[in-house]
């Protein structure tokens, strides 16, 4: 039989254990307490990756599938979102288009905060010449106008190829993935947009990497560690990157709207993923600028699915910043 020592030992192990194992739910509750739009944006973030997992199965007919007797039909109990000119179900072309969302949003955000990571951390932490050097190449890679850097890479390389990377000028090589997989087959049709955001994108974000840095090579503990025979890589792993996480963590979410309306504006120029394959700025742009007036439903469906994502992530982002940020987390 155990000791009354051994009793009240297991005890206080039990109530000790019990606020550890539902931390993560009350931290949730307070964070959608406390910033309801933040909430409302990871809400929506999930909700689309969700939709573009599913998608296959949500959507009602094919992307491409054409109903000509159907064409220009409004929403009804056969076409929830109505039909375009071809009679293909606008319904099931945004609920594929989010896809493109996830992917080209997703795919961003994570290439410009590795980038930024490395660009922004070895110059700040190097220092000296190297940063001086590193600096002056970034301050010529942020002067570029972002907007038209962008559109010249993906006018040169292209988009929708069918073969290494998705490029669609040069040869048909490489890897060439069926319909069936969709998340290759879309991700292949979007890496050109993916990089080209995420390379302009990790010119800001290394700035920002780089001043948190700079702060925390300062800090005791960093000289500290040092003194004590740490080398550069523990220091850099053990101290400086854990610390620099919730800035690349804002800096991600904040990135995630902007490379979502970046992907957009581009479809809408017609530099995007190529038709037939739906994006929401492709469908604003062809099916709600020439057919919306009389037909608004094909300027309302992608125009809101575009507004409440860019305005859910950025919500999501300030809110992160507020709780992340030590020196907003008491405003």
């Amino acid at each position: 039989m155990a000791t009354r020592e051994e009793a009240l030992v297991f005890e206080a192990g039990e109530e000790s254990a019990q606020p550890s194992r539902w931390r993560w739910l009350a931290a949730t509750a307070r964070f959608c307490r406390r910033k309801p739009l933040g909430a409302f944006g990871a809400l929506v973030l999930f909700a689309v990756v969700v939709v573009a997992v599913l998608s296959p199965w949500i959507a009602r007919y094919p992307y491409d599938e054409l109903h000509l007797g159907d064409g220009l039909t409004g929403p009804s109990g056969d076409y929830w979102f109505g039909t375009n000119k071809l009679g293909q179900d606008v319904f099931s072309r945004a609920v594929i288009g989010t896809q493109i969302t996830v992917l080209v949003g997703l795919g961003t955000v994570i290439f410009a905060a590795a980038l930024s990571l490395t660009i922004g951390g070895l110059s700040g932490y190097i220092g000296g010449r190297v940063d001086m050097i590193v600096q002056r190449l970034v301050d010529v890679w942020i002067a570029l106008p972002a907007l038209f850097l962008l559109l010249t890479v993906v006018a040169v390389l292209g988009t929708g190829g069918d073969g290494f990377l998705g490029i669609g000028r040069g040869p048909d090589i490489g890897l060439n993935p069926s319909d069936g997989d969709w998340i290759w087959y879309t991700f292949f049709r979007s890496t050109v947009v993916i990089f080209a955001l995420g390379i302009i994108l990790a010119g800001y974000g290394s700035r920002v990497i780089r001043s948190a840095v700079l702060a925390l090579r300062e800090n005791v503990y960093i000289e500290a560690a040092r003194a004590l025979g740490a080398t550069d890589t523990r220091i850099v792993l053990r101290y400086i990157l854990p610390n620099v996480m919730p800035v690349l963590i804002i800096l991600a979410t904040l990135n995630l709207g902007i490379a979502v309306l970046a992907e957009a504006t581009i479809s809408f120029l017609g530099f995007g993923v190529q038709a037939p394959f739906p994006t929401w700025g492709q469908m604003l742009a062809k099916e709600g600028r020439i057919y919306g007036p009389g037909h608004e439903y094909l300027m309302v469906v992608p125009g809101v699915a575009i507004f409440v994502s860019v305005y859910a992530f950025n919500m999501l982002g300030d809110a992160l910043r507020d709780v992340l940020d030590p020196r907003l987390r008491g405003s």
